[in-house]
């Protein structure tokens, strides 16, 4: 354990609330979207049951242990907040402007500096002696350059056949979007720095016991607001995506075991 820091709780507390405003909005009126296309507008609410039934509890949960000193907390709150900028940059920049603009906004910003407080209070801390000598860090490393490289192409060929042809890919059509922000955020930052927390954890420096579970996190809750927008979609769509549905809840099953084996083996 190390010593209490309250402002976990500080922080967490006025994200929670707009965040459970902003998604309450989004679900119980969804005329708050009817400027997006039914593609965009399913996508949108599934993240906002995402947000409400997931992020929110995970950040209560991670926060309250996190304020108490538990390395473990500590860990999933700042998983689950880099997870909160990723979806927070997509309201903001992706979808029509509407009256909870600026608590998106509020929510996005209160999750960066969420983020740069613990880096600043944190960052020199030697996560390496958090844990025991028996953390698996090549297996995880490994699984973390498989997702990113897996994700890649999944998203290259989305985007790179409409780059060759000098076309616009099909989904942004479908989306009725100028670019696919979530090809933005991975291919310029997340992706990246999955593979470079692997090879960090691989090499067995500080950082990389710190960045590998966070990243961990990040594929979780990524992956379960894709299945929670996958759903919502089907409802609006009328089309059949369980095997996709069934891949990614396979994908938050490993990534909670390899999580979970990282977790038991703190001291």
């Amino acid at each position: 354990m190390t010593k209490t820091d309250k402002k976990f709780i500080f922080f967490t507390i006025p994200i929670v609330i707009l965040m459970t405003i902003s998604s309450c909005i989004g679900i119980f009126y969804p005329s708050l979207y009817a400027k997006e296309t039914t593609d965009w507008l399913s996508q949108t609410i599934g993240q906002d049951l995402s947000n409400l039934f997931v992020v929110v509890p995970a950040l209560i949960l991670s926060a309250f242990f996190a304020s108490g000193g538990s390395r473990a907390g500590m860990m999933i709150w700042i998983g689950v907040m880099i997870t909160n900028i990723y979806s927070f940059v997509i309201y903001t920049f992706a979808v029509h402007f509407n009256f909870l603009f600026h608590v998106y906004c509020a929510i996005l910003g209160l999750s960066i500096y969420s983020v740069l407080y613990f880096f600043k209070k944190y960052g020199n801390t030697d996560f390496k002696r958090w844990f025991t000598d028996k953390v698996a860090v090549k297996s995880v490393g490994i699984l973390l350059i498989v997702i990113a490289a897996l994700f890649a192409l999944l998203w290259l060929s989305d985007s790179l056949p409409a780059v060759i042809r000098n076309t616009v890919p099909e989904n942004l059509v479908k989306d009725g979007l100028l670019t696919n922000p979530v090809h933005v955020l991975d291919f310029s930052f997340y992706l990246p720095l999955m593979v470079l927390s692997a090879i960090m954890l691989m090499k067995k420096q500080s950082l990389g016991y710190l960045l590998a579970p966070m990243m961990l996190v990040f594929v979780i809750m990524t992956a379960i607001n894709i299945i929670s927008l996958m759903a919502v979609s089907m409802m609006y769509l009328a089309s059949n995506i369980w095997p996709m549905i069934g891949v990614f809840s396979i994908l938050v099953l490993v990534c909670l075991g390899f999580l979970w084996r990282m977790l038991i083996r703190l001291r």
